[in-house]
């Protein structure tokens, strides 16, 4: 063990004699540049402002992948989506349909599942996308509770989408509760639930796992946040889950086991930026979703711990969502498996030591699974310098190859504006060093089943009755709250 990790074990015996608890809260959608924090001028995020101010705020923290659901399985396993078949296989990497085949193999290790030799309790709250079908669900995946909306806000019909297939679904652990789901009041449910399993679990060791579907569109909002944000509809949106954000940490507070629970919040991806002013921003940062550059794959992320994260840090160490998985295993002294590769790092150093560095020598970017259609690896950063092998935009996805690959120093050029001459030392040296690891990593990987091509199959969507019309035939099938398709809706302004 080393001394910073044998420090974090003295304290939390002399604090309480236990393991810590782990808070994951996960935007969707929500990029570099939108929490106040990092410096949006309109936006207002007090609490996630709080977090960075009680905890350690990052300013290199990457996602795993630059659309949802892949983002979230390497969260999850502390794998690249590439290893469990969940990078997808379309032009944008993919992520799962409301009536997906695949979801997450039920041969990838979670984290609540390995938490479970140390008789954590852990319930995911929000959204899932990583398979609707039984076997997908987080209580097939580990979880002992979930409750919410198993993809994003737009997959299904609901009273803020003009969508007309299925409804949206709202689901307790494998039933549905509520289709369509009542948007206007979904994140104070989930903030009430998260209040609840904190209460019902002070006496024990957890693991929450709270998903966002904000800031995501749609952006519902309840009643208390409509037309308040004078960034428009995705500032309410941003500043609603802001709030749920400060009832959870009220509540851990409230349950006095707030100085025994790490705090981690990051966005699973960068702003949608095709929905322009109803998206976010990623700031200086160039490009979005759905594209490798860095505003696609860099987030806003903060940790907090009181005991040992000194308050107000700021890190330029580069680290990633799946280090989530790592660190967490590791402060609840739980051995990794050594089956498989695992691709996080323990942020432990980083945290709790000043002068801690990032163990990451590269950090790996695809586009999705290597395939006839220019998916695949995009794009390596290696220290400071980052390689765009090929690359496009949000509102051109025709894939561009750069041969020799464009070469940026983010540390000086966070924004990519500027490439470093191919012709130059510099190019050379750093080129070296990028390619001699991509062959290293790539002989690493193992052919799997790639699960978004498994494609949809509607047998599969969530149904809460699937005689649904035989009481409301002038609603779509699987209907059971129709009064929820007139539920409440903000106006104007946008």
């Amino acid at each position: 063990m080393t001394v910073v990790l044998l420090l974090v074990a003295l304290t939390l015996v002399a604090a309480s004699a236990r393991l810590p608890n782990f808070v994951v809260l996960f935007a969707d959608d929500m990029g570099f540049g939108d929490p106040s924090v990092y410096g949006h001028p309109t936006i207002r995020t007090p609490n996630i402002d709080q977090l960075a101010m009680e905890g350690i705020r990052f300013t290199q923290w990457y996602s795993a992948f630059h659309v949802c659901s892949p983002s979230r399985a390497a969260m999850l396993t502390g794998r690249l989506p590439i290893r469990s078949g969940c990078a997808g296989s379309g032009p944008d990497g993919g992520v799962f349909p409301n009536n997906a085949v695949g979801g997450l193999p039920t041969n990838e290790t979670t984290i609540p599942e390995l938490l479970k030799s140390k008789e954590y309790k852990s319930a995911a709250v929000g959204k899932w996308h990583l398979g609707q079908r039984k076997e997908h669900l987080p209580t097939n995946n580990g979880f002992d509770e979930y409750f919410g909306v198993p993809y994003s806000d737009d997959m299904g019909a609901s009273a803020w989408t003009s969508e007309k297939g299925i409804p949206l679904p709202l689901v307790k652990d494998e039933t549905v509760m509520e289709q369509p789901a009542n948007l206007g009041t979904l994140t104070q449910r989930y903030a009430d639930y998260c209040r609840d399993f904190i209460e019902r679990n002070k006496n024990n060791n957890f693991f929450l796992y709270m998903a966002f579907n904000h800031v995501h569109t749609p952006n519902f909002v309840s009643k208390e946040f409509c037309n308040t944000s004078i960034r428009g509809r995705y500032g309410d949106a941003a500043a609603e889950m802001d709030d749920a954000i400060g009832q959870i940490m009220k509540s851990l507070k409230d349950n006095e086991v707030d100085n025994n629970t790490i705090v981690f919040f990051t966005s699973d991806n960068g702003p949608w930026l095709i929905r322009e002013l109803e998206g976010g921003s990623a700031g200086l940062l160039y490009e979005g979703k759905t594209t490798t550059w860095e505003g696609g794959v860099r987030e806003p992320g903060i940790v907090r711990f009181p005991p040992l994260i000194k308050a107000g840090r700021i890190s330029h160490e580069v680290v990633t969502t799946y280090d989530i998985f790592s660190t967490v295993l590791t402060l609840a002294d739980v051995r990794e498996p050594t089956d498989r590769i695992i691709d996080g790092r323990d942020m432990s150093p980083i945290l709790f030591d000043v002068t801690g560095k990032t163990s990451h020598k590269c950090l790996f970017i695809y586009k999705g699974t290597p395939n006839e259609k220019l998916t695949g690896l995009w794009a390596i950063r290696c220290g400071p310098y980052k390689a765009h092998y090929v690359t496009n935009t949000h509102l051109n996805h025709t894939a561009v190859i750069h041969n020799p690959a464009l070469l940026y120093h983010l540390e000086y050029d966070p924004g990519e504006n500027f490439p470093i001459d191919s012709k130059s030392s510099e190019y050379e040296e750093a080129m070296l060093v990028i390619e001699a690891a991509k062959k290293e990593h790539e002989a690493t990987l193992k052919p799997v089943p790639n699960q978004m091509a498994m494609g949809g199959n509607d047998e599969y969507k969530l149904c809460c009755d699937k005689d649904s019309q035989k009481k409301y035939s002038q609603y779509p099938p699987c209907t059971c709250n129709p009064e929820n398709f007139h539920a409440w809706k903000c106006g104007n302004p946008v």
